[in-house]
This record gives structure tokens, sequence and C-alpha cells, in this order.
């Protein structure tokens, strides 16, 4: 045979195991478009999400002060070397006189044409004279509003040169990246309901209620990485530094401009004081005047004088006038002393007033933006162990169907052998096929990967997000990655089994290899269970134990792809339980009233009127809530919520503390504080360790930790009023107030209800637990559809993996099978001989996986987690129902196809000898 002989045949091969051919390629494909589509769909998402904010300019850094900014305060920002941009902004919250919404307005700047935190327009166009605004498309959502419709708002004071405006256009915003949340506000029920763009030059405040930062070494950089928050925190930093004495300036201004205003006040006091003494010297003067003229007309009448009838109304009217001078008298000085009082409480207030502080914010304190990044960190995290297993079973199988082809070609191994080939020329066939195989089946599986996958996941997230359409990117390192364990898993795996026949001589190689031996099984030494098996069963159970690798190798085959069914279901389990055990049996209040710490002790028993006479109000429980950073040293800071309740007894009936694994319930008492299971496993704690806590300007402090309690949303350190103030030195300010109702509610009440508590000035804010619950399970509920990716793809796998594995078992034995075909056994008995033993090893590997499913799950779910979250590890039984039902159906679809083959089996071709 020539060279160009052999290369016809190396080429032949491919068309004439066709089956073959195209069943390695597809595991490939499978494995290449899985691994590479899910390790690209989490940085697609911050590629595009950074694309999206670097093209909307989105701000690196927001400064805001109690007081407001000033001109100066911009001018001295864009000084910095570091800034790029900055933009002194205004924004008002206000009401909707026609419906009952609160809406955000933001000034935009229409000159500003790429400036900081850009619009995109989605339909009509921008504002660009007074009276016109473009809205958040979330108000068409609502159904109120679409553009040319008319608002008219409610301030309650004179910021806006208009009240009426028309809406123009619907609009994005890069700062409001979901597509529900909008934020708090302190008027009207306590959220907004969506955001709106005014002129700049409509707005008619004295000062910038926030100042936008853009910086120039930070371009380059991607949002959400390490270096760009590094870059951020550096700089603002810097900021911080420069603009110090600003806050002093700015205090002192106010302070003297307040002393002014109190100086002018106390001077139109003084004022007022002489005009009412003089009031009422000239009332004295009058009713002297007409006391004598009340006398003189006495003593007229008396003397027998007719006194005129205009006369005795000239007095009844003087009278009458002195009255009310003097009534109005009282009243200017009721009011004179309201004013003393005003001015009196303005001037403490005045001496009172603490330097403020310019606060910073970065992207990463907007909520839906960091959220947005937790999503995209829970597929990363998937995606590092999840394709791994996935592809461990394509390899395995990709092993055992090369060996098989090696073992098919023993006979032309040796004949080449005993031509003269050498070794590599012979190896070159099987290189190859597998190489084509793989190369084949990478390159189809990374352009499927790489669009499907992260559009599919990304457009999953589409409900919840304003984002523009996913940027699909090659990723260069994903695709060697691909193509090399691809490669690995056939072409080294036939190198592997090939080098054996290589080294055999060409007699031995032309020989078919001698059956494996029949040897007694252990069930054969069990005599009175044995004598009960029938012929089909007997040899049913030898051929299991004679075959161990096939056998070894189709259980884990279908344990593994079980294992990852049951992962799968297992995710969708633990997500969809956190929100019913978080916000049902941990969590029973139903709403969170934030007070406003500056409301008047009237203003306090408004509320606790109000609260009380709600027909739906049940309980209350007084909280004192302070945020806190844990601090122990080599781990990272996370922030955490001190929770202490004014009256421990009742804190049962607001949250329950249990441990998670032995359902057993704490209590919360003066030796120590509770903390969350999270919480504890971040910093490696038990029961009587010892945590370090550091509020905002104070100092670090130790507390004990006594019991850690199942939780699964945030971090919460629970202490008693005595403990709080053995630890901080100084009582809690009780600052929230949890409410439990005696009925379910529905939004528009909520809405009233929170309307109702704000009115008194106590409140400040209203949460309802519902609200919270509902935008976590929307979160939830969009990671249910990467779930449903990693069940249908590991669905997928199975069916492949056992019709790749059925088909080899057939291939292997069809000069068995063939045989006791010649013997007499029907179709339909022949396809049982074989499938008795593939539906008990298929059972074996069901029971497997049901164990390594268990143990797969965790360990995805530690691994997808993020800092502030835990998964309850829970698999709900239908679950595994459900896995394996699918495994015996993909089962009973392959029998189906085989069933069809052996029918068609050419029993005298199969019997040929080989000698």
């Amino acid at each position: 045979m020539s060279k160009k002989a052999l290369r016809k045949s190396n080429t032949r091969e491919v068309f004439q195991s066709k089956a073959r051919f195209f069943s390695i390629l597809l595991i490939i494909l499978l494995g290449v478009c899985f691994y590479a589509g899910i390790k690209a769909t989490g940085p697609d998402m911050v590629n595009t999400a950074d694309t999206y904010y670097k093209d909307q300019h989105l701000m690196d850094t927001k400064i805001v002060s109690p007081t407001g900014l000033e001109e100066k305060d911009l001018e001295l920002v864009k000084e910095n070397k570091a800034v790029e941009q900055a933009e002194g902004s205004y924004t008002l919250d206000v009401t909707d006189k026609r419906e009952n919404n609160v809406i955000r307005l933001m000034s935009y700047d229409k000159e500003a044409k790429s400036g900081l935190n850009q619009p995109r327009l989605l339909t009509g166009r921008l504002p660009e004279k007074s009276g016109e605004i473009a809205i958040d498309n979330r108000g068409e959502e609502l159904d109120k509003y679409k553009v040319g419709d008319k608002i008219t708002f409610d301030t309650g004071k004179d910021q806006l040169k208009k009240e009426t405006y028309t809406i123009v256009g619907l609009v994005n915003s890069p700062l409001y990246i979901d597509k529900v949340s909008r934020g708090n506000t302190n008027i009207g029920k306590g959220s907004i309901d969506f955001f709106g763009l005014v002129p700049k030059s409509d707005v008619t405040l004295d000062v910038y209620t926030e100042i936008y930062v853009g910086y120039n070494n930070t371009d380059d950089l991607i949002s959400y990485s390490d270096a760009y928050k590094k870059q951020v925190s550096k700089n603002e930093k810097i900021l911080k530094e420069e603009l110090k004495p600003r806050e002093k300036t700015q205090f002192e201004t106010i302070q003297k401009e307040g002393m002014e205003k109190i100086v002018e006040g106390k001077n139109q006091l003084s004022d007022g004081e002489k005009t009412i003494t003089e009031g009422k010297q000239q009332l004295e003067a009058g009713k002297e005047e007409l006391t004598k003229q009340k006398e003189g007309l006495k003593l007229a009448e008396s003397m027998g004088q007719v006194i005129p009838a205009e006369n005795k109304a000239a007095l009844q009217e003087a009278e009458k006038k002195l009255t009310e001078q003097e009534d109005s008298l009282v009243k200017e000085e009721k009011k004179l002393t309201d004013n003393k009082q005003e001015l009196a409480d303005k001037e403490k207030e005045l001496n009172d007033m603490k330097q403020p502080k310019y606060m910073y914010y970065d992207r990463d304190d907007n909520p839906a933006y960091s959220e947005y990044n937790d999503n995209a960190d829970r597929i990363s995290s998937i995606a590092t162990v999840f394709p791994v297993f996935f592809f461990m079973i394509a390899a395995l199988i990709c092993l055992t169907t090369m060996t098989r082809m090696v073992d098919e070609k023993r006979g032309e191994i040796g004949t080449l052998k005993a031509l003269g080939y050498s070794n590599f020329e012979i190896a070159q066939k099987f290189i190859l096929y597998a190489t084509l195989a793989s190369i084949i089946g990478s390159a189809l599986g990374l352009v499927i990967g790489f669009n499907v996958f992260p559009t599919v996941i990304f457009n999953a997230y589409g409900s919840l997000y304003n984002l523009p359409p996913v940027i699909i990117t090659y990723y260069v390192s994903y695709i060697i990655q691909s193509i090399i364990v691809a490669l690995l898993c056939t072409l080294l795996s036939s190198m592997i089994v090939l080098r054996v026949d290589l080294l055999s001589t060409p007699a031995v190689l032309m020989r078919p290899k001698a059956p494996k031996p029949g040897k007694r099984i252990l069930l054969e030494r069990i005599r009175p269970l044995w004598s009960r098996f029938n012929f089909n069963q007997k040899v049913t159970a030898r051929n299991l134990f004679r075959y161990k690798q096939r056998m070894l190798m189709t259980v884990l085959g279908i344990a593994g792809c079980m294992a990852m069914i049951i992962t799968g279901f297992g995710l969708k389990d633990s997500i969809g339980d956190i929100v019913d055990i978080q916000f049902s049996k941990i969590w029973h209040y139903d709403a969170t009233v934030t007070y406003n710490p500056d409301a008047t002790k009237q203003e306090t028993t408004d509320y606790e009127k109000e609260r009380d006479e709600l027909d739906i109000y049940s309980s209350h429980l007084a909280l004192s809530q302070k945020t806190v950073e844990v601090v122990n040293s080599g781990y990272k800071k996370q922030e955490v919520i001190v929770d202490t309740p004014k009256d421990v007894s009742q804190l049962k009936t607001f949250i329950t503390f249990k441990d998670r694994k032995t359902d057993e319930l704490y209590k919360l008492d003066d030796s120590g504080v509770i903390i969350n299971e999270k919480l504890s496993k971040l910093y490696h704690l038990e029961e009587g360790d010892t945590l370090k806590i550091k509020a905002s300007g104070d100092d670090v402090r130790e507390v004990k930790v006594k019991h850690i309690v199942e939780n699964y949303a945030m971090h919460f350190i629970y202490m008693t009023p005595a403990y709080y103030e053995k630890i901080f030195g100084e009582a809690p300010d009780y600052n929230v107030d949890l409410l439990n109702f005696n009925q379910e509610i529905s939004e528009k009440q909520e809405e009233k209800l929170a309307e109702q508590l704000m009115d008194t000035k106590k409140a400040i804010n209203v949460t309802y637990t519902s609200q919270i619950g509902k935008a976590m399970d929307d979160t939830m509920g969009s990671l249910n559809i990467v779930v449903w990716v990693l069940i249908v793809s590991a669905a997928l796998l199975a069916f492949i993996v056992l019709y790749n594995l059925t088909n080899i078992n057939i291939s292997e034995r069809i000069r068995e099978l063939s045989t006791i075909k010649v013997l007499g056994f029907y179709d339909k008995e022949v396809t049982m001989y074989v499938y008795r033993e593939n539906n008990i090893l298929t059972v074996l590997g069901i029971l497997l996986g049901c164990v390594l499913g268990k143990v797969l799950h965790g360990f995805v779910l530690q691994t997808a987690e993020v800092d502030m979250m835990m998964f309850p590890m829970t698999i709900h039984g239908i679950s595994y129902l459900y896995s394996a039902a699918l495994t015996i159906l993909f089962s009973l679809v392959v029998m189906y196809f085989m069933h069809r083959r052996l029918k068609k089996v050419d029993m005298i071709e199969a019997l040929k000898s080989n000698e």
C-alpha cells in the first residue's frame, strides 16, 4: 500500500464510521459549547455594562453636602488633576398632583452633549426648552404616562419655574440600570416611582444638590474590576483632602448668614414690640376717651336731655373699633411671642449645628450597579465548576470511544506494520480522526457557545435591567483552552490506547483479541440465590462482572450526567427557597419604618397615635439599627447591621433565631451577641469566639459570639440594650420601628399606609418586607433561566453518553448478539439481552449520581455564593425524581434506536471469522 493509498484510507475512515465520528464530534461540541458559553457569559455581562457606562459617561464619584454645594466647590473639583469632567446638578423629589406618584426630577443641560450621566433616548426627544420633560420609561410601564401628556408637580416650595410640564421623550439613565427600584425619599409614600429630566434653567435652587465627577485615569479600566475600584478610591481620597477646607468655610458662611438673619429677626421683633407698645398706649388713650364720652352721655340723659341716635351709634362704633384694635393687638402679641420662640429655636439650632461633612459616593453605592455585578459573579462562579465537571464526563466518553476504535483496527494496524509502515504513519489515521472530530466539534461549539449562552442568560436578566443588547466577545483564552481540552479528550486518549498496539508484533495484532475468560462471580457462590436465577439473569450477571471496565465507564458516565441534572434542579430549589425561608420562616414582620432623627416630641406622639389606630396594626418593636464593619485581621471587611431591640422579650414575634442544622431555638441575652451563619463562615467563627467591629468614626470594639443562627440575606449582629451599652458606652438610639399586621394588604394599601405614617413627620421611610421579597424573588427568578440552561445542557450530554456507551456495547458484542439471533432469539429478546445489563447499570448510575449530585450541588452553591448571601443546601425529593425520570427516558429512547439497529444486523457478515 502506497502512502497515497494510506492517506485515502485515513480519509475514508471518517465516512465509513460516521456514527462514531459524529458521536465524538457531538460530545466535543457540547462540552466546548457549554464550557466556552458559560465561561464567556459573566465577562460578556460585565463588558456590556462597562461599554454602556462608558458610552453614557456614567459618573465615577458623586459629592453631596447636607447644606448643598456651591460654584466654588465645583471649581475646586475641576482643578483636580485626575478630574476629566465635573458637573453641578440639581435633584428634586416632587409629587404628581394628578396621580399618587413620587418623581425624582434631575436637571438636564442640553448644551452638555458629552456631559456625565448621558440619558439613552428610547422614544421622542430630550427636553430643549422650559416646560418640557423627558421621563424614565418606567413611567410609561406604569400605564400612566406617554409622550405628549402633561404632568403638574406639587413641589411644596418655589423650586421650579413652572408647575406643568409636557412629556417629550422616554429615556433610560446609567444612574438607574434596573427596571424597578428608583430609591427612597422623605416625601409622599417614601419611595420614588420614576425619574424625569427637566431643563437645568428651570430649577431655581441657590445651590447644587450634588456634583458628579468623572476621572481621566479610569477610562481604560473595566467597571467592577479591582483596579477600577482602587483608582476611584485613591482619587476620592485626594478630592476629600482638597475639599476639606470648604467644609469649614461653608460652615462659617452658613453660621454668619444665619446669625445675620437672626439679628435681623431680632431687630424686626424689637420693632414689633415697639409697635405693639405704641398700639397699647393708643388703645389705653382711646379707652379713656371712650369712658369720658360714655359718662358725659349718661350725665346728659340724667338731666333730661335728648341724645341724638347718631351720637349713640357713633359711640358704639368707636367702642367696636377699640375692641377690634384690642383683639388685633392680642393676636400681634401672640404672633410676636411665637416668632420669638421660633427665632430662639433657630438660634439654638444654629449654635448646636455641627460642621457639615461632604459625602462621597461611588458607583458601588448604587444598589442596582452592585447587584448587577453580583449576578455576573454568580454566573462566573458557576462557570468555574460546572463546565469542568461537564468536560470530565465528555473526556471519559471520548476515551471509551477511541479505545473501541483502536481495538477494532488491531488487524489493520498489524497489516500495516507487516507492510513496513512506521508507527507514526500508522498513527496518522487516529491522529487525523481525533483531530478532525476535535477541531470541527470545537469550532461549532465555540460559535454556538459564545453566541447562544450569553444571549439567553443576558436576556433572562432583561426583565430586571435597562441595558443594551449583550455584546458578544470571542475570548482567545477560552478558545485556546477549549481546543486544548478537546484534543486532550480525543487525541491524547487515542494515543495512550494506540501506544500498546504499536509496540505489539504484527502477528499478535492480526489475530483477534482473546475473549475475556469466564470466571465465577461472587453471586455464584451464594447457592440459594444463584439457583433461583433463570438463564437470562445468570448471563446478565456474568456479563456485568466479566466486562468490568465497560460497567465502570457506563455507571460513571450515567452518574456524572445524573449528578449534573440533580445539581441543576437543586440550584433551582435552593434559589427558590431563599425568599420563602428568609421572609416567612425567619423574618415575621411586615414593614420597617425608619425614624426622622430630628422629629419633635409632638411628631413622635402623632406617629404613635396614627400607627396604633391603623385597622391592620397588630404589634410593633422599636429597634436600634447601626451599620458597622467587621475588621478581623486577615479577612476582607464586611458591612454588618447591628440590631438592638428595645423590648427583647418581644423579639421572637418578629425574628426567629435557630440553628439551621439542629433547629434549636435561641434567645438573646446579656452575655453575648447572635450572628448569622454566613458571617461566621466568612470569618471562621464559632460560638464563644470574639468578633471585632468598628462603626464610622468610632474605635474598634470586641463582641462575644453567643450563638450562630440561620439567615440567608445580608449580615446581622443582634444584641440586648444592656450589652450594647456595655460595648459602645452609650444607650442605643432606637431609629427603626418594625410593624406586624393582622392581615395581608395590597400594593395600593401599602402606598396609602406609607403616606399616612410619613405625614406625621416622624417617619421618613416605610419599607415593606413583601416588596423586598418580591425584588429578591425577581433577581433569583432570573437566575432560574441559568439553571434551566444547565439542566438542558446536562440532559443533552446524558442522552449522548447513553447513546454512545450503548452503541459501543453493541459494537463490541456484535458477534455474540448475532450468535444468539442464529440460535433463535427474537428481536425483542436480543434487545433485552443487552438492555438487562444497561438497565442495571443505569439504575446503579442513577443511585451513584444522587450521591455525587448532592456533593456537586453543595460545592457549586458555595462557589456561586456572594459575601452578602447564603443559599439553602436543600434539594427537594421531586428534583431527584425528575432527574432519574429524565435519565430513564433517555435510556428508553436509546433502547428504541438500538432495537431498530439490532433488527438489521447481518448475522452472516458479523459471524465471519477473522482467521
